[in-house]
């Protein structure tokens, strides 16, 4: 995988691609001086952008291992490796962003907003974990359905 690692103080105006800097990707702890940043993932989110039209917001990015302990991250996200991002698209649904974004390798689905990543080829995972009474989206034949406590490395 394509991931590189940023040094937080100097490179956060770095563009990645024509609408996502560097320092969208920033753990929110405030004390990280490095972040990894799976470039791939990023190519993937700006081809989302540009097949939407819309803006798209990142409340959550790369996690240092301290930060995504404090919130009650999974042991082995994907956001630790930066190859995650959970997002917000203006004047959609999380619902309609996460149909948008099946052909993410990974995908939550939440009540304010959606978790898509990037991970090993064939190790797909899909899980919901909407409390508004929304029924579960069922995934299809080809998901595999995997906790991320499965996911080696």
């Amino acid at each position: 995988m394509n991931v590189k690692k940023f040094i937080n103080n100097q490179d956060g105006e770095i563009q990645l691609t024509q609408n996502f800097k560097v320092k969208e990707f920033f753990c929110s702890c405030g004390k990280c001086t490095e972040t990894l940043i799976n470039i791939d993932h990023v190519s993937k989110l700006q081809k989302l952008r540009d097949d939407l039209g819309s803006t798209i917001h990142i409340n959550s990015a790369y996690r240092c291992p301290e930060h995504n302990t404090a919130i009650g991250g999974e042991k082995n996200s994907m956001h630790m490796k930066g190859h995650a991002t959970d997002i917000v698209i203006k004047d959609m649904t999380p619902n309609a962003v996460a149909d948008a974004c099946e052909k993410f390798d990974g995908l939550g689905r939440y009540d304010t907003f959606t978790h898509i990543d990037s991970r090993e080829v064939g190790k797909n995972a899909r899980w919901d974990k909407r409390t508004s009474g929304s029924s579960p989206k069922k995934p299809s034949k080809t998901d595999i359905n995997v906790s991320l406590k499965d996911i080696d490395s």
